[in-house]
Order: C-alpha cells, then sequence, then structure tokens
C-alpha cells in the first residue's frame, strides 16, 4: 500500500506579514526578489551598496525565518561552488489575482455569470453560510467588544475590503462602505454570484453571534466604486434586490 504523505505546508505561513522581518531584512528580501533565478551574497550586496558580510549576515537570517533558502551553484573551473540565495515567499498579488480567478471559473460552472434564478441565489447564499461556519468567525471578537460594529470593521479590513464607517441613522442604522474587494482584479469584476456568496457569509457571521438582535444586508455597486453593508436592529426588513452585475 502507497505511503499517505502530508500535504506541503500553507502558502500563508511564506507571506512576509508572517515572518516578523526587521526593516533592513525586508530591504535585503525585496532586492533578492528582483533576482528570479537567485544571487550570491555579493550580488545582493552591491545592489544595496552595502558589505558583502553585512549582506550575507542578513541573508543567513532570512534563511533562519524561513524566507530564503540556500543552493549551491555547480562549480566552474577550481573555484569554490558559489553559494546562491532564493526567495522563498510568493507573491501576493499573483496569488490573489490565481484565486480569483479560480473562483469565479468554480461559481461560472455552477451558475451562469449575470442571469442568476432564484435557486442559484439561494445555493450562493448557502455556500456562504457554510463557509463563514468554517471560518467560525467573530464570535471572540464581539465577546470581548461592547460594539457589534468594530469587529465588522476589523474582519472587513483584514479580508481586503477597505471600509469606512457611515454616521449611524436616527433609526440605529449603521453603514460600512467597502471601497475594495478582494474577488475584484484589474480585468474583471465579481459575478452576481459571487457577491450573493458574500452576502450569506456576512448573514451567517451576524446571526450566529449576536443572538439575532442585529441583521445586516449587503448591498453590492451601492455607489461609484464601492458596496455598502448595512446593520440595523433586528425586525428590520432586509433589501431583497439582487447583486447585479
Amino acid at each position: 500500500m502507497a505511503t499517505q504523505h502530508s500535504a506541503p505546508r500553507a502558502a500563508a505561513e511564506l507571506f512576509p506579514e508572517s515572518l516578523t522581518l526587521s526593516p533592513k531584512q525586508r530591504e535585503v528580501l525585496n532586492t533578492l526578489q528582483t533576482f528570479p533565478e537567485g544571487a550570491r551574497a555579493a550580488d545582493v550586496a552591491a545592489k544595496l551598496g552595502m558589505h558583502v558580510n553585512t549582506a550575507r549576515g542578513h541573508l543567513d537570517e532570512l534563511v533562519a525565518h524561513d524566507a530564503v533558502r540556500v543552493v549551491t551553484a555547480p562549480a566552474k573551473g577550481r573555484g569554490r561552488p558559489s553559494l546562491i540565495f532564493q526567495v522563498r515567499v510568493p507573491d501576493n498579488r499573483s496569488i490573489a489575482e490565481e484565486y480569483v480567478t479560480l473562483i469565479e471559473v468554480l461559481a461560472g460552472m455552477v451558475a451562469s455569470r449575470d442571469d442568476l434564478s432564484s435557486a442559484d441565489l439561494n445555493m450562493a447564499r448557502e455556500i456562504g453560510t457554510k463557509w463563514a461556519r468554517t471560518m467560525k468567525l467573530y464570535g471572540e471578537d464581539l465577546a470581548n467588544s461592547g460594539s457589534v460594529l468594530a469587529p465588522v470593521f476589523r474582519r472587513l479590513r483584514d479580508m481586503g475590503f477597505d471600509p469606512t464607517v457611515q454616521p449611524d441613522t436616527p433609526s440605529g442604522e449603521s453603514q460600512v462602505d467597502l471601497n475594495a474587494c478582494p474577488f475584484t482584479t484589474a480585468s474583471a469584476q465579481p459575478s452576481p454570484f459571487i457577491c450573493a456568496v458574500h452576502d450569506g457569509f456576512l448573514q451567517e457571521a451576524m446571526r450566529s453571534h449576536t443572538d439575532g438582535k442585529t441583521s445586516l444586508t449587503l448591498i453590492p455597486r451601492s455607489g461609484p466604486g464601492t458596496c455598502a453593508v448595512r446593520l440595523a436592529p433586528a425586525g428590520e426588513e432586509r433589501d431583497a434586490s439582487t447583486p447585479s452585475a
């Protein structure tokens, strides 16, 4: 019977944000990233205008952080083989664009991009509901916060939605405008199906951790370059408008 090996480590563990690097280490790492096939310590030192021993020290620190690996270049002549330092951290922008494309392809296999039926919308929101349950969001934040809005804002910020909070209305509604979207790329906008998935995600997060005291509504494309999330006391009717393309 074939041996069942474990999967590779999570790519997120290699993100620069996870590595706790100093400013100088980040500078050396950024410089090394300009060498697609890696570089010697002398190459990095020359580009940064520092002594080679200083550059090597920073590179060794990056190796210890698992941000860089060292390989031995084939020896040329009688000299000692060179040590080549190669970046291990991924390009966050490339990862985001590739996964957004994958998500849209998967969504397109499930439902039409522009003509969603009620069944399609229900399926999308159910996917969002299961996503939120899997992530187990908000519980700890809400337990330690006197405001429902604060943990919602933090989660949206951390997910890449660039939120801004609008003044509360006299009726007690709160609104958070979303000025960026992790499901958008330079060449593609998110489909209504994806917006409905996000709607289901947010609704479940609120439903699970506010004891039904707060209702939430996602309003796609509520203004030029923005979407909106509205929070209101439970019992107020949700805007049932279908996310538009």
